[in-house]
C-alpha cells in the first residue's frame, strides 16, 4: 500500500533545518530537492539521495519524517531488486538513510529536450528501443515503476537512465505480469504512460497525460495526431490500452525495428 504523501510544511520547517537551499553538504552541494529527499553531488561521477528530515517534534513534521525515511527504504528495495541495467541509473550504494547514485551529466530528459534540437529518426529510435526494453525488464523483475515522467528520466553519456523509484512498488516474484493491479495501476495504465513518453521522444516535445488526473482513459480529442510519427502505430496501441505487458510491448517494438 502506498503511503500518503506528507503534509504541507510551513517555510520555517524548512529553514530551521536548512538555512540555504543550495549550501554545502558535508562532501557536496545540493542539485536536487523533492517532495520527498534532497539530491547531493558527492563527487564528479555521482550523488547521493537522502530523506528530508525535519528537526520538529509535531506530529506534521513527525509524520513527515517517517514518509521521507519509507520513500528511501522502498528507493533502497527496488534498486536491489533490479540490479545492473543499460537503461537504469547505477546505484553504487544503498543504506538506510542514503542511496548512491551515477551523476547524470546531460540532466534530465524533459530539461534536455528543451534544450536540444530534434535529434535524427535513428536515434530516436533508439531511444525509445531501450526505454521500453527497461521498463519491460522491471515488470519482469516484478517492478511497477508509477510515477513514469520524463523528469524522472536521465540523460547520461547520451543514453537514457531511468531513476527516482521512491514512488515505484515490488510485487511478489511470481505475479502475473499481465494481470497485477497496484494503487490502481495495471500493466495498460503504465503501458499508457510510457506511451505519452514514446511521443514525446518521437515528435521531441513533451506530451503528457495522467490517468490518475481523471481517472480514466483519455478520449481521441485528448490525444495529439499521430500521423508519420515514429513509431505512430505502437504508440496508439499504448494509448489504448491493447497491449497485455510490457513483454508485449517490447516484442511490437523489436519486430518494428527489425522490419
Amino acid at each position: 500500500m502506498a503511503i500518503p504523501p506528507p503534509p504541507t510544511l510551513p517555510t520555517t520547517a524548512w529553514t530551521h533545518a536548512y538555512s540555504s537551499p543550495t549550501r554545502n553538504h558535508q562532501s557536496g552541494q545540493l542539485i536536487g530537492n523533492g517532495s520527498f529527499g534532497f539530491v547531493w553531488r558527492i563527487a564528479e561521477d555521482r550523488v547521493m539521495k537522502e530523506p528530508k528530515i525535519y528537526p520538529s517534534k509535531n506530529p506534521d513534521t513527525a509524520y513527515s519524517n517517517m514518509v521521507n525515511r519509507a520513500e528511501i527504504l522502498n528507493e533502497k528495495a527496488v534498486y536491489e531488486r533490479l540490479g545492473s541495467h543499460d537503461g537504469i541509473i547505477q546505484c553504487f550504494k544503498a543504506l538506510d538513510e542514503s542511496i548512491e547514485l551515477a551523476f547524470a551529466n546531460q540532466g534530465d530528459l524533459s530539461t534536455y529536450m528543451q534544450a536540444n534540437p530534434l535529434p535524427s529518426r535513428a536515434f530516436r529510435a533508439k531511444w525509445i528501443q531501450l526505454l521500453v526494453d527497461t521498463f519491460s525488464y522491471a515488470h519482469a523483475r516484478r517492478v511497477v515503476v508509477q510515477d513514469v515522467a520524463l523528469r524522472n528520466i536521465l540523460v547520461h553519456d547520451n543514453s537514457l537512465k531511468l531513476s527516482d523509484f521512491g514512488e515505484a512498488f515490488l510485487l511478489p516474484l511470481d505475479t502475473d505480469v499481465e494481470r497485477f493491479c497496484v494503487n490502481d495501476t495495471t500493466p495498460q495504465i503504465e503501458i499508457l504512460h510510457l506511451g505519452c513518453i514514446l511521443y514525446s521522444i518521437a515528435v521531441w516535445q513533451e506530451f503528457k497525460y495522467n490517468y490518475f488526473d481523471t481517472e480514466r482513459w483519455p478520449e481521441a480529442e485528448e490525444l495529439p495526431a499521430t500521423d508519420d510519427i515514429l513509431f505512430a502505430s505502437i504508440i496508439k496501441k499504448c494509448w489504448n490500452g491493447e497491449y497485455a505487458s510490457m513483454e508485449e510491448l517490447q516484442k511490437d517494438i523489436h519486430g518494428m525495428v527489425d522490419e
